[in-house]
Formats: structure tokens, sequence, C-alpha cells
């Protein structure tokens, strides 16, 4: 989406409201409005509206006046609906209601949700730069907390509440702090931090949906070392299901890092490098777990992990199915993995032939000097034979010679 479009969107909602009872109740809310004043790209619109159930009921109402192009999707729960504009078709809005939240199972992140006005609704939201309002009948922007602006301004993280309510509240918050902080560059606030390792065993009741999200998102953003490699130093990934809490105990060697902190440094490598391709990413961080199935301690007492990438990709397989990845997507990285035990088994053999080959050219060339050793002493010996035969013909000759001299004397 264009800044052009952006506001051009809100021009219309500007437009259709007038005079109606939707009139000074509609706000541009959160990424868009924090985006704009970052100058960044807007990626989507979320509009909210300050009635009750007026998310809902603004979105039946376009239906109604035939301002949509199709029914809107509705989420009653939470009093929002999702919805295409026929003057805009090809972007999603987001229509919401200003709203109160109430946590009371510790045991879930989904709060008790109830209309309220908009400072409620602004100090529920999770970090101060997504709390800002622009008014789309005045254009006014709204900074309630009184740090929205500055903290876009100076690219600092912090709460509008309390960090331990915030956090404890929902969790997936503390997730999505790296991920802004690592998205951006900014700074998260000493406080926030704090809360935020504090906090992270709270994680645990993340759902494996969301967490999945949460982890694709920061494993194909920038600056994986701000995001991931964060969440791994504070002890936060393990929760995400079995296999990354077995990779982030697992110790190759003594003394070496655990799979995730090689995992981590591996897609970072490939950061480094340029290389965004999600197959290789995913490839890069899983390419190692086939190591918690196959460890073997060799005679020698040092532990070896055979073939363990064919096993690998069999369990990344299974493990992207149950994240969500798209089979296609699933498969490549399948191939990858499984790829460099190709190359390894490949690379093994043409050193074990190129072995053989060594040492058989060893062993004739051993054979050729041997047989030139032979052939030399054979000549040896035909030299010593010639020169025995010539000096005894010469001492022939001489005895010979000798008699004829004293038969000719007498």
């Amino acid at each position: 989406m264009t800044d052009n479009t952006y506001h051009k969107i809100l021009d219309y909602f500007r437009k259709i409201s007038e005079g109606t009872k939707w009139d000074g109740h509609l706000y541009a809310v959160g990424g868009c409005v924090r985006d704009e004043i970052l100058g960044a790209p807007i990626h989507d619109v979320d509009i909210a509206v300050d009635l009750p159930n007026g998310g809902v009921n603004f979105a039946m109402w376009l239906l109604h006046h035939k301002y949509l192009v199709e029914m809107p999707v509705l989420f009653r729960k939470f009093g929002t609906a999702k919805l295409c504009l026929r003057k805009f078709p090809e972007e999603e809005i987001e229509v919401v209601q200003t709203r109160a939240e109430k946590y009371t199972d510790k045991t879930s992140r989904c709060p008790e949700v109830v209309s309220g006005n908009i400072e409620e609704d602004c100090f529920r939201r999770d970090f101060t730069v997504n709390t800002l309002y622009r008014n789309i009948k005045t254009g006014e922007i709204l900074d309630m907390t009184g740090r929205g602006v500055h903290d876009i301004k100076e690219g600092i993280i912090r709460t509008p509440l309390d960090p331990y309510e915030t956090f404890d509240d929902d969790p997936v918050r503390i997730l999505r702090c790296l991920r802004f902080a690592a998205r951006f560059g900014w700074k998260i606030d000493e406080a926030t931090m704090e809360a935020l390792k504090e906090s992270v065993e709270r994680l645990s009741i993340v759902s494996r949906e969301r967490w999945s999200a949460e982890f694709k998102k920061m494993l194909f953003g920038r600056n994986i070392k701000d995001s991931l490699g964060r969440l791994v130093e504070i002890g936060g990934l393990k929760y995400m299901n079995q296999l990354m809490r077995e990779m982030s105990e697992c110790v190759p060697e003594p003394g070496d890092k655990s799979l995730l902190e090689m995992a981590i440094e591996a897609v970072a490598k490939l950061e480094e490098e340029g290389v965004e391709d999600e197959a290789q990413r995913l490839a890069a961080f899983f390419g190692n777990i086939g190591m918690l199935r196959t460890a073997v301690r060799d005679k020698s007492g040092k532990m070896r992990y055979p073939r363990h990438e064919h096993v690998g990709g069999h369990m990344v397989s299974r493990l992207l199915k149950h994240m969500g990845v798209d089979k296609d997507l699933a498969q490549d990285v399948k191939c990858i993995i499984q790829g460099r035990d190709e190359d390894r088994v490949r690379k093994e053999r043409q050193q074990k032939l190129q072995a053989h080959r060594e040492n058989q050219q060893h062993q004739q060339d051993e054979k050729a000097a041997r047989k030139r050793e032979r052939a030399a002493l054979h000549r040896a010996m035909l030299e010593r034979h010639r020169r025995h035969a010539r000096r005894r013909k010469n001492k022939e000759r001489q005895s010979e010679k000798d008699s004829k001299e004293f038969e000719s004397n007498s």
C-alpha cells in the first residue's frame, strides 16, 4: 500500500461518514499511524470506532450502503470486522471497536472483552509506539500516553502500563517486543527489558499457532541475532515446542554451543550474505536437528551423528507441518537438509575412491621400484660375469702367448 492510497482511504471514510452517527468517531490506529510518522511503507489500515460494538456495527452499515465488495468477516467476540471497500478492493481493512480488556484466567492469554472508551483502548495496547490515533475527521494525532510520538522518533520500545502486568496478561507481547526492536533497530526500555526477562516463563501458555506465526516473522525478518538470538539468550524459544527445548539442551561436543545457538548463528550468517529465501533460512535453522535422534558414541568415546541430515529431513517435514508451513516450502526445506546428507555421502565415497586409487598407485609404484631394483641387481650381476669372463679370456690369451714364446725360445 502506498502512502497516497492510505490517505485516500482515510479521506474516503471521512466523506462517507459526514453527517452520520459515525462522524467524528472514526480513527486510524496503531501500525499505520506509527509507520506514517516513521515515513515507512504502510502495510495495512486499522480503523477504531469509539462507539459500543462500533467495529461490527460500522462494518454492517458499510455493507448496507453498498460500500463493500462482499460480506465482511466478523469477529463478534472482539467487536472486530475485516472488509474490502468497493473503491479500494485490493486493500483489506480491519475495523475494531474501542474496547477494554480484563485477563482473569492465568492459563490463557484470551481476555474478557467489553466495549470501552478510546483511553481504555489506548492503554490496553502493547507498546507506546502503537498507541497513536489519527482522528479521521480532523486529521489530529492523539498521543494519550504522552510518549508515543517521542518513542517513535527516539526508537524506544516500552509499554503504556506496568510492563510486568503487560507481559503477564499477554506473553505474546514478549515476542512482539523483541521482533519490533529487531525490525526497526530500536532499543528496549530498561524496565521493559527487565520485566520481559522475568516474565519469559509465561510463554508456556502461548498457542502453537501464535508461536509459529511469531517465529516465522522473526526468522524471515531482519536482525536475527536481535530477535531470535535474544529470545534464546533469555531462555524463551524452548517454550515453543519440545524439539526447541531439546535443541536448547543438546550440546554436540563438550564446550560447544547448543544446537539452538548454532541454529541462530547459521541463519545470521545467511542474513549477512543477503540470503532471504525462506526455504534456505528454515534449512539453516533446522539443519542439525537430526543430531537429537542419531547420537552414538564410538570406541574412542567421541560422539558421532551418522546420517543426521537424512533423519533431520524427516523430522523437519513433520515439524513444519505442525507449524502450518506451506507443503511445497516444507518439501524444499527437507530436500535442502537431506541434500547435505547426500553431498556428504557422495564426498565420503569420493574420498574413499581417491584413497583406494592412491593406495593402488602406491602399490604399483612399489612394485615398479622392486622390479627396477631386481633389474639393476641383474644387470650388476651380468656385468660382474662379463668382467670375470673378460679377465679369464685375457688370462687364457696371455697363457697361450707365453706358451708360444716359450716354445719359440726353446
